[in-house]
């Protein structure tokens, strides 16, 4: 299989070439489960790596939120994680927001095309989206003023920021109510068969029951428990 991830720490990054990361190492642990042993996992920017499940020329990417948008084009297995989104401010901003309505007044909120933030908001009618080819640019474009606010996971973006040259979690700060709470999946092709999906669901069933799961969450998360 064809199997894709994304540059996303902590869920998905590269060291010497090699792909790691907690849902890489529950992804690797399913493939052991279901047979896929030959198979790599092959990094590309999202928005390439969407259009190529989307299209059919890949089988598999992951992590990916499960969305009734994208039930139209996918199948799915998990979920692999679950997260609560805020959005965040240069810190020392003046930027305050009290709900979803301030929010769609700020200048410019930078988003990634086409990743769950980005459909998530639009669905929501905000208008005021700026969009970036990644979530680095995105956190590039707030550190430098050029938007106002960007959406992240709480409990991933302390992680993601240090793979960022020259950036650091301390350069922002949380604002505002909870965005939304997201679930990670690992996403299918439309054109690979349900009983393949469904033998990689019950591999993922079967690694949280018998604990494998949460010994891999535990590794990356401490004290915080994934459900």
């Amino acid at each position: 299989m064809k199997i894709m991830t994304e540059n996303y720490p902590p869920y998905s990054y590269q060291v010497d070439d090699h792909a790691e990361g907690f849902v890489v190492d529950i992804v690797r642990l399913l493939m052991g489960q279901v047979g896929e042993h030959s198979s790599e996992i092959v990094f590309y920017p999202w928005p390439r790596a969407y259009q190529k499940l989307r299209d059919g020329s890949s089988d598999v990417l992951f992590p990916m939120a499960r969305t009734p948008e994208r039930e139209k084009f996918f199948k799915f297995v998990g979920p692999v994680f679950s997260n609560e989104v805020h959005f965040y401010r240069k810190k020392g901003s003046s930027i305050n927001i009290d709900s979803f309505e301030d929010a769609k007044k700020v200048g410019k909120i930078s988003v990634t095309r086409d990743d769950l933030y980005h459909q998530f908001l639009k669905e929501k009618g905000f208008t005021n989206l700026d969009v970036s080819s990644c979530q680095r640019s995105d956190f590039r474009k707030l550190l430098k003023g050029y938007v106002d606010l960007v959406p992240m996971g709480d409990r991933i973006i302390r992680e993601f920021l240090k793979e960022v040259p020259d950036i650091d979690e301390s350069m922002f700060e949380k604002v505002g109510p909870c965005v939304m709470r997201s679930e990670g999946y690992i996403a299918f092709a439309a054109h690979i068969p349900d009983g393949v999906v469904l033998k990689w669901q019950k591999a993922l069933d079967g690694i949280k029951k018998g604990g494998a799961y949460q010994l891999i969450i535990d590794s990356y998360f401490e004290p915080c428990k994934e459900k």
